[in-house]
């Protein structure tokens, strides 16, 4: 894979990828499209997130309704459709896809189970918080919110990730709380996380989430 580097920070030879993700799945005119965001390395790198290694490949996350659709858009590019996952204590409808050598993964319906905790991913709700990255070579691309991203990685246990995406939160609690606080109670969370996350976001008990 090409490893130098495009403006947004991303390989040259993954943002090539996403550009042409972008261009496929462009539902415009569409009566009612459907719903999908960009997660995972790629996602977190273009919010600003300090990464350990750069983005490989390309998570496109959607919910169960959408993912057909999406699957069909990217069909010249299917390496198997997407079928049911249970990997992980996770589910998800999953579909995998290259461009070039790049691997891109929708990810559809994706709730992860690891007992205590249960997080179902909505992407309907979280596309009305989902920021809208403009990027030239690459378009336009709506980006999982990082409240997402913390309790993700926080559930997955990848603490080097969580430290950098609080870091980043941290900067503008307000604007992200709010859905924070929304996605715990949802979820019934708020026993097993909430100290965790007080401690990662640097703020008092007294303070609810």
């Amino acid at each position: 894979m090409c490893s130098s580097m495009a403006g947004s920070g991303i390989p040259y030879a993954v943002e090539m990828a996403l550009s042409s993700i972008v261009e496929e799945l462009d539902f415009c005119g569409t009566s009612k499209p459907p719903v999908w965001l960009l997660g995972g390395s790629c996602g977190l790198l273009l919010h600003g997130v300090q990464l350990s290694a750069l983005p490989r490949d390309i998570d496109l996350y959607c919910d169960l309704e959408d993912t057909p659709l999406l699957h069909q858009a990217l069909q010249r590019f299917t390496v198997s459709r997407p079928e049911e996952d249970f990997s992980g204590g996770c589910y998800s409808l999953r579909g995998l896809y290259y461009l070039g050598e790049v691997k891109v993964e929708l990810v559809g319906g994706f709730r992860i189970g690891i007992s205590p905790y249960q997080y179902t991913v909505d992407i309907g709700m979280l596309h009305r918080y989902a920021p809208v990255h403009h990027e030239e070579g690459i378009g336009r691309v709506a980006l999982m919110p990082l409240a997402h991203e913390l309790l993700f990685n926080l559930l997955r246990g990848r603490e080097d990730r969580c430290l950098a995406i609080a870091g980043l939160i941290r900067g503008e609690l307000a604007a992200h709380l709010p859905l924070l606080y929304q996605l715990i109670q949802e979820n019934q969370l708020e026993a097993g996380l909430q100290s965790r996350l007080e401690e990662l976001l640097g703020i008092s008990s007294s303070i609810q989430i």
